[in-house]
């Protein structure tokens, strides 16, 4: 009997899925110089980084809930901080602490949940400093300037360059980066990894695959003439360079 009872609540709790769903949103504008810092630690969802020429950045945030209920624990208390100005900005993805979490709140969020999807809509100067890390997250960078580190796990990202002329570093598990830079591009390409695939258009055409850790299983070399770093470490990763222009 108790089965049957516990059975029929799931049942409910599930016909109420749709009704649960919502979104919470976080808007703010904060002061960040030409050559400022933005910091973005992100946790299932996607970015979107735009540019303009105000020192400034506008970070929008949709936090998504598609599980059982809207007054789910994990939806309400999950957030995202945005602080910091001028020199350096902060923006961090906070998850509802799991000491919170009760049997009931594991039941009503759905057991396989995994907690809520996190849009981040972001505007920045062109020549900011990115430094960006995700775990299963979508990356879409464009009309970019300025120096880049993203760190990802399961994740993919596509980078779009106005201009090349600061080093971009990435490291990544279980991904793929795609780049496009203008064909008169100056740098100095280094990707190494395990089980990773590296294609670019820019000569000497570069096609290869890496099976291992050693000095071997290294891609590289410097591209018109050499200039900014262009370095990838990858674990069962992909690597695509587009040439533009």
């Amino acid at each position: 009997m108790l089965v049957k009872t516990l059975a029929v609540a799931v049942f409910a709790l599930g016909c109420a899925s749709l009704a649960g769903a919502a979104t919470k949103t976080i808007d703010r504008t904060v002061p960040l110089s030409a050559t400022g810092t933005l910091s973005l630690d992100a946790h299932n969802g996607w970015i979107r980084v735009r540019t303009w020429d105000r020192p400034e950045v506008q970070v929008r945030v949709s936090i998504e809930w598609l599980g059982l209920s809207s007054s789910s624990y994990r939806y309400r208390e999950t957030t995202v901080d945005v602080n910091g100005s001028g020199d350096h900005v902060y923006v961090t993805w906070k998850p509802a602490d799991t000491f919170g979490w009760s049997f009931w709140s594991l039941l009503q969020d759905g057991a396989m949940s995994i907690g809520p999807e996190v849009h981040y809509d972001i505007t920045a100067p062109k020549t900011a400093h990115l430094e960006i890390h995700s775990h299963n997250a979508s990356t879409d960078i464009r009309d970019f300037a300025g120096p880049l580190d993203l760190g990802m796990h399961n994740g993919l990202a596509h980078v779009e360059y106005a201009s090349f002329t600061h080093a971009t570093r990435v490291s990544m598990h279980n991904g793929s980066v795609d780049f496009t830079l203008p064909s008169n591009s100056r740098f100095n390409f280094d990707s190494r990894g395990h089980h990773a695939t590296v294609r670019s258009d820019f000569p000497p055409t570069t096609r290869a695959t890496l099976h291992g850790w050693g000095s071997d299983n290294n891609v590289g070399g410097a591209v018109n003439g050499g200039g900014p770093d262009l370095r990838v470490i990858s674990h069962n990763g992909s690597v695509r360079i587009h040439s533009k222009g």
